[in-house]
């Protein structure tokens, strides 16, 4: 053994293992939703707005637009959201992760700087779009370079988390630099799977959105008009399209990461006695099924409910998969490294606490988004 795990911190827990680790799982699974919005979202905006300008398309300009508008707010969601997880993280796998983000330490600092730039580049997408509309290659050039920079934020996190669960490559990676773990077996079947999955969970954000405007409630408050109901029409067949392009190359994808993981992961996953493994086959099945559902919906016009429920389907796979994840990291350092052992001190007066300000901050975004509709003249569904 040429690796040292350090012990963990002689403080103990804040609370009982068991919670944290639900803490860890959902408040991933809230970052990811946003994540992928941004991490497959911003080349979609990128490469409709190209199509539109192109083409000259309404339908085309109309979402690009809306797209620049949305995703600077979803992406400080994401930035938000992405701190629980990390606290979590730390708390259950510390000498874990403070190892890997050590021995990664200039790709770890690098990816503040990366994430600024990508975020005043949607801004400029946004609030710059009317200046940038004559000098289309700088609109294009900005918008390449937000989403670059999202890209490779997400390969630094891949390689942290990867690095993570293979200490017995920490010496090497020590002695030879960070780019060596690039090398492990994993990292490119994850992060491969992980840019596919955010561009069809930006495309179930579209199809959502195109569900939105074809809603009667909708097209009641902006007058029923034939061209909305076109609009919402192309948006739905556009996100389904867009879904697909993300969900089939994982059948590619996924088994080529599957292999890549250790033996014994690997029977961890399939050996059925699990709820990890229950979950892995659930979310297969789910994904066959949403493949189906989704390629009809694109074949099929006016496919309203194959739409809504192959993005369900997705959505399904999508949760089924983070707790699969979770069940892969505890089985592969479970030969080094356990958290069930680690002491813990309930605090719950500060976990009390914290619940009453998450009710509370759910509370005030109801309360803003609510006062938005009014304002844009939005009525509610009854």
């Amino acid at each position: 053994m040429n690796f040292s795990i350090p012990t963990p911190d002689p403080l103990p827990l804040p609370g009982p293992e068991p919670i944290l680790h639900f803490l860890l799982v959902a408040t991933f699974l809230l970052h990811a939703l946003f994540m992928n919005v941004v991490l497959g979202g911003t080349p979609i905006m990128v490469l409709t707005d190209w199509i539109g300008r192109r083409t000259g398309w309404e339908f085309y300009k109309r979402l690009a637009t809306t797209l620049a508008n949305i995703l600077p707010s979803v992406m400080a969601l994401a930035v938000v959201l992405g701190v629980g997880p990390l606290l979590f993280l730390q708390a259950l796998y510390g000498p874990l992760f403070y190892t890997a983000k050590l021995l990664i330490g200039n790709a770890w600092i690098a990816i503040v700087g990366a994430i600024i730039a990508g975020y005043y580049g949607l801004y400029a997408c946004k609030y710059w779009r009317e200046w940038l509309a004559p000098r289309s290659r700088l609109h294009l050039a900005i918008g390449c370079l937000s989403a670059s920079m999202f890209l490779g934020v997400a390969l630094v996190f891949v390689m942290m988390s990867v690095l993570m669960l293979n200490p017995e490559r920490w010496k090497d990676i020590q002695e030879n630099g960070f780019l060596l773990a690039l090398t492990l077996p994993s990292i490119l079947p994850r992060y491969g799977h992980m840019v596919f999955a955010a561009i069809a969970g930006m495309g179930m954000f579209l199809v959502c959105y195109g569900l939105y405007r074809d809603s009667k409630w909708y097209q009641r408050s902006c007058g029923n008009e034939q061209s909305q109901e076109e609009y919402a029409t192309w948006v739905i067949r556009y996100g389904v399209a867009w879904t697909l392009a993300g969900t089939l190359p994982q059948i590619v994808v996924s088994p080529w990461l599957l292999l890549a993981l250790p033996t014994f992961v690997r029977a961890e996953l399939i050996n059925g006695e699990h709820f990890g493994s229950i979950a892995f086959f659930s979310a297969l099945t789910l994904a066959l099924l949403s493949l189906v559902l989704l390629n009809a919906a694109l074949m099929v016009p006016r496919s309203r409910s194959l739409a809504i429920t192959g993005t369900v389907c997705l959505a399904g796979t999508v949760c089924l998969m983070v707790i699969v994840r979770d069940t892969v990291r505890q089985a592969w350092v479970a030969e080094h490294y356990t958290t069930t052992h680690l002491p813990a001190d309930p605090q719950w007066d500060v976990m009390a606490m914290v619940a009453i300000l998450f009710v509370m901050a759910l509370s005030l975004i109801v309360y803003v988004v609510s006062a938005y509709w009014k304002a844009h003249g939005l009525r509610l569904p009854p």
